[in-house]
């Protein structure tokens, strides 16, 4: 089983340049500023799930080194992996609640499109929120399949322990597993390079806007 890599995160508050006049500018801040707030539990969770990720790892090896005269001791640890893999299970759902409460902030920008006169800058608010929604659509993707690797990793943690169980079934699981942890990396790159085009894209249009006002 591969390890999965952190998603990056949107970068943080804005400063912007101080002038009369800079309403736009202020409220779009202050709506990035609340986005990146409420991220924040998705940031906090990425190392907790990681350790866990590696511990699973480690349990699992551990399990196929045993011999079945250490029955006992592989049920165990059975029950260890996958207890682990629940509270994985939890810390994606406070993931999930996190952006989507991010989600709900950002929608505020929708507002600052229809008050926007300038058709440049109205246009430039309307990227970037097409941007912001596609990232959002990209982590649910990876949410999803990250939930569908944990159960059947579960599945397969739960197989291990089975003293009937053939090593063939075992090797399919293990496939299973395996072919799911590459739709997540692959879940995982794309919200990834879709955070950085959106960030980009940010700090392009901040700068626009700054170099119009001075």
């Amino acid at each position: 089983m591969k390890k999965l890599a952190i998603a990056t995160a949107l970068t943080g508050i804005l400063f912007l340049s101080a002038c009369s006049g800079a309403s736009t500018e202020e409220q779009l801040n202050e709506i990035l500023e609340t986005t990146f707030e409420e991220e924040a539990e998705y940031r906090e969770v990425q190392s907790e799930l990681q350790s866990r990720e590696q511990n699973e790892q480690e349990i699992f090896e551990s399990i196929m080194a045993l011999t079945k005269e250490q029955q006992s001791e592989v049920e165990e640890k059975s029950q260890e992996a996958i207890a682990s893999a629940d509270e994985r299970l939890e810390l994606l759902g406070t993931e999930r609640e996190s952006m989507q409460n991010a989600a709900e902030e950002f929608k505020g920008i929708d507002q600052l499109i229809e008050e926007t006169e300038e058709e440049n800058v109205k246009s430039d608010l309307e990227a970037l929120r097409e941007q912001m929604d596609e990232r959002f659509a990209k982590h649910s993707e990876f949410t999803d399949a990250y939930e569908a690797l944990i159960e059947r990793q579960k599945e397969l943690y739960g197989m291990v322990a089975e003293e009937d169980m053939d090593l063939a079934t075992l090797q399919d699981k293990t496939d299973e597993v395996n072919d799911q942890n590459d739709l997540v990396q692959e879940a995982v790159t794309a919200f990834n390079k879709q955070t950085e085009q959106f960030n980009e894209l940010k700090n392009e249009t901040i700068e626009k806007m700054n170099a119009e006002n001075d």
